[in-house]
């Protein structure tokens, strides 16, 4: 027995010599870095190093400067991302933070990031990355570049399609290669669930400036599909990025199809003609002696309908009128009329009736307030009622993008798709999504005066709180695809003159705040006197 027990020590002791031989052979070594060594981006927001053991980061005094070899510019890191979800084999370092003022006047501290084009250098010093073991990661040198950034002219295919298999993206300039994330690019679903992958391999138009992709397998399930491209990964022959862009394929069903002016779910304060159209058909016939069209009333019993072939569409009559409140039932039998020969399918479509009047959606406020401002950035339109941005047949935001103009110019105003859901609609000047968490907005300090069409925000609306299916109270909305008449006006005024004579209850002088509120005892700051941006001492 002493003898095999001994027999296990030697043998456990030979494990942990070899152990700590394999050990030792294995030094502390870099896996990898993003951004990657000498690799394009056209935004970074961090410095991330992944090792083959765990790891412990200390900063020399006076963090790490990162610096545009072209410029001169530096941002320094200064502190060690310490969030307990970071793998232990990898280090995070975050850039210096720097105090702004948010739109209500709050002052705070964000984080800076890297977004000037030009070529990036930093040196982490030896000893400032350690393993777990005590072995230092010896001096290393950095680069990446920060490439100016490139638009996608166009998306195809447009419009609906019988099956979706290869996409043929449109650049303004001939693309040098293409670096695939390396989850790879997906078609995906309304609810952003992959529904077929795209292959890595990618083909180029003569010229370079038309990417095809090709799917894994054609999508002919009808139904709509998105498709994000994803910043920074087509790169052209001078060294451009391409910048984030959305787009949205439909795949119809080709074989002939009818629809209806309702909806089966959908709530109306009118009830008429049932009307039905097609898609696919070329020839429509009405079956004599087939079942007919039937409603059923909210209270019991059922009317039936007339119907007529009105060019290639169906209206179906009544001969009363529909005043009760409650469910209709419309019944379409199959075999009622003929597409291109074939007979229809049974349909059922189930419409709620309600009398109650709708309150009147109105705009009641617009900020900034309309008037002279120093600069555009973002511009906040309150409704009286909770209302959300309208979709089309398709289900993309119709108002996502709106224009504002300015003479002959026109600026993008992008709807700020993750502000918070209720009476306000935000849209922002210029943004970019960053890819991460936040649109960047280039604010508009250009003078001139700026117009925004108020009709072209096309919003559904809500006046009404009701109950779910479960008993919760719920928002009930109503009227699609509302719009309010009108213009808002904003004068930018740019440039500032310094004055120290400026007199309370000056009659000579006109003087208004930022916002557009008349002041009568101005204190030190900005204003707008006689029209013109200035300083006041």
């Amino acid at each position: 027995m002493k003898k095999f027990t001994l027999f296990l020590f030697s043998m456990f002791c030979m494990l942990g010599m070899a152990a700590a031989q394999n050990e030792g052979e294995d030094p502390l070594e870099l896996k990898s870095s993003k951004p990657a060594n000498g690799e394009l981006y056209l935004t970074v927001y961090n410095i991330e190093l992944q090792f083959n053991k765990e790891v412990a980061a200390t900063l020399p005094d006076g963090g790490i400067d990162v610096k545009n070899t072209s410029t001169g510019e530096i941002i320094k890191i200064t502190r060690v991302d310490e969030n307990e979800w970071i793998d232990k084999n990898t280090v995070v370092f975050l850039f210096e933070q720097k105090s702004v003022v948010d739109k209500e006047g709050k002052e705070e501290l964000r984080d800076q990031y890297i977004e000037s084009v030009g070529t990036y250098s930093f040196t982490i010093p030896a000893g400032c990355i350690k393993s777990v073991n005590g072995e230092e990661f010896a001096e290393h040198t950095f680069t990446f570049t920060i490439a100016p950034s490139m638009e996608i002219v166009s998306v195809a295919p447009e419009g609906g399609v019988a099956q979706l298999d290869k996409i043929e993206i449109t650049f303004p300039k001939a693309i040098a290669r293409v670096k695939m994330p390396e989850k790879g690019l997906s078609i995906v679903d309304d609810y952003w669930t992959p529904v077929k992958k795209i292959k890595n391999e990618v083909e180029f138009s003569k010229d370079r400036k038309i990417v095809t992709l090709e799917l894994e397998e054609p999508i002919t399930e009808p139904g709509t599909y998105n498709f994000d491209i994803s910043a920074g990964v087509f790169v052209s022959e001078d060294g451009d990025l391409n910048i984030y862009k959305y787009a949205f394929f439909e795949v119809v069903d080709p074989t002939p199809s009818f629809f209806t002016n309702y909806n089966d779910g959908d709530r109306v304060k009118e009830l008429g003609n049932l009307e039905i159209a097609f898609k696919n058909v070329n020839e429509v016939k009405l079956v004599e002696g087939a079942d007919p069209i039937v409603a059923y009333l909210p209270g019991g019993g059922e009317v039936n309908g007339t119907a007529a072939l009105n060019g290639n569409v169906i209206v179906v009559a009544f001969d009363q009128q529909f005043t009760e409140e409650g469910t209709y039932t419309f019944s379409i039998p199959a075999g009622a009329f003929t597409m291109d020969g074939a007979p229809n399918e049974a349909r059922d479509i189930n419409v709620e009736l309600y009398t109650f009047e709708i309150k009147p959606l109105e705009i009641v406020n617009i900020s900034p307030a309309q008037g002279n401002v120093d600069k555009l950035e973002s511009i906040i339109i309150t409704f009286n009622q909770d209302v959300t941005l309208s979709y089309d047949e398709y289900w993309q935001q119709i108002s996502r993008e709106i224009k504002l103009v300015c003479g002959d110019k026109e600026y993008t105003l992008t709807y700020n798709s993750i502000s918070n859901v209720g009476s306000s609609v935000e849209y922002l000047t210029n943004a970019v999504w960053d890819g991460r968490e936040k649109f960047n907005t280039t604010p508009i300090t250009e003078e001139g005066t700026y117009k925004l069409n108020l009709a072209d925000i096309v919003v559904d609306h809500a006046c009404e709180q009701g109950f779910d299916e479960w008993g919760y109270p719920a928002t009930i909305w109503h009227s699609k695809q509302q719009k309010c008449e009108g213009t808002a006006v904003w004068t930018v005024v740019s440039g500032e003159s310094a004055i120290e004579d400026v007199l309370a209850g000056d009659g000579a002088k006109v003087i208004y705040d930022l916002t557009g509120r008349k002041v009568e005892q101005p204190a030190k700051g900005v204003y707008i006197i006689n029209g013109k941006k200035t300083l006041v001492k």
